[in-house]
């Protein structure tokens, strides 16, 4: 049974519960309704979130490394990071080894998938880390990725939308890392009563998460502008980890001239008729994992963009088939550096 929020629980902190498929061990999952997975990504809600996890935290030590999780927390920590009042350095796990730019990848041991990593400069420290999750169901994914980090900072806060571990699971937690001389603060922003300051604005730098060699980046950046000017599409679809690029493009561009951003997304669920109405899988031969578009509904002009790395161009390929047995014109940019 999925637990009710509570009564002063701000409307960007919903989650919505889905069936995951093919996982009996974890049947069901929660996701954001805003982050482009199960319809356009809503900036104005997720904006909402960045001033809620800025009101709960305290004056941020500098320097403040800002984390996303793969996948569902990517957006989460990218709205997050930008409405912070000073400058911090945001970075993505990821699944994928890209070419990185004076980075190193930390391995996480995920406790039900594959390796993950996190590019970091080789030596860095930080005063705090800042972790944003999604929801919190044992703890296990962070439990490894702050032990992985244990060098890099021995001050972590943990913003979550909904926090579901029983309450022994958070002491344990708290008290393993306490042994090893890291201070775990865990904050659920559902729980949250504060009225937020809609007068300040967000700093919006020039996030690198994944630590994409320069090059790679600005290329990507650039093609995704020339395409966006020449096509005039009215929805970017985004495949897999590939958000970083459209995000800061889309976000440099005013309210109302903006595309609606879509994700194609790695998480498999079932199709419910409440939340998922609909999905299209696609995978390709030597990529080992499916991808799906949920609740797929042709933009408003018929033509869309789709970006992804370079490595899952074949899924690429089959996304932009799909939208034309739907009508739909569209061109695909590869991220180089995957």
């Amino acid at each position: 049974m999925f637990p009710i929020a509570p009564p002063q629980a701000h409307p960007a902190t919903r989650l919505w519960q889905v069936e995951r498929d093919g996982n009996p061990l974890r049947r069901f999952g929660h996701v954001s309704p805003f982050i482009g997975k199960l319809g356009p990504l809503d900036a104005r809600s997720l904006d909402q979130i960045g001033l809620l996890v800025r009101a709960a935290l305290p004056d941020l030590p500098e320097p403040t490394l800002v984390i996303g999780m793969t996948e569902s927390s990517l957006l989460l920590a990218f709205f997050m990071a930008r409405w912070q009042q000073k400058p911090v350095d945001l970075k993505f796990t990821t699944r994928k080894i890209r070419q990185s730019e004076t980075k190193i990848a930390f391995r996480e041991p995920h406790s039900h998938g594959p390796q993950h990593f996190l590019a970091l400069e080789p030596g860095r420290e930080y005063a705090q880390i800042v972790v944003i999750e999604d929801e919190l169901t044992t703890g296990a994914t962070l439990r490894n990725l702050l032990l992985a980090l244990e060098h890099v900072s021995k001050r972590v806060f943990v913003a979550t939308l909904r926090d579901l571990r029983p309450e022994s699971m958070r002491d344990d937690l708290t008290n393993e890392l306490g042994q090893r001389g890291i201070e775990l603060e865990t904050l659920a922003l559902e729980t949250l009563d504060v009225v937020l300051d809609e007068t300040i604005k967000p700093l919006c730098p020039l996030f690198n998460p994944f630590g994409r060699m320069e090059n790679d980046r600005l290329g990507a950046l650039q093609a995704l502008e020339n395409e966006y000017t020449a096509f005039q599409p009215s929805a970017i679809y985004m495949i897999g980890e590939c958000v970083d690029v459209a995000l800061q493009f889309a976000l440099l561009m005013p309210e109302e001239e903006r595309p609606e951003l879509r994700q194609v997304t790695r998480s498999p669920w079932k199709v419910d008729g409440e939340h998922v109405h609909n999905a299209q899988a696609f995978q390709a031969e030597g990529i080992g994992s499916r991808y799906f578009f949920y609740n797929f509904a042709a933009p408003s002009n018929n033509r869309a963009l789709w970006l992804c790395e370079a490595s899952n161009a074949a899924i690429g390929e089959q996304v932009q088939k799909f939208l034309e047995s739907q009508g739909v014109e569209s061109r695909g940019i590869l991220v180089a550096g995957s």
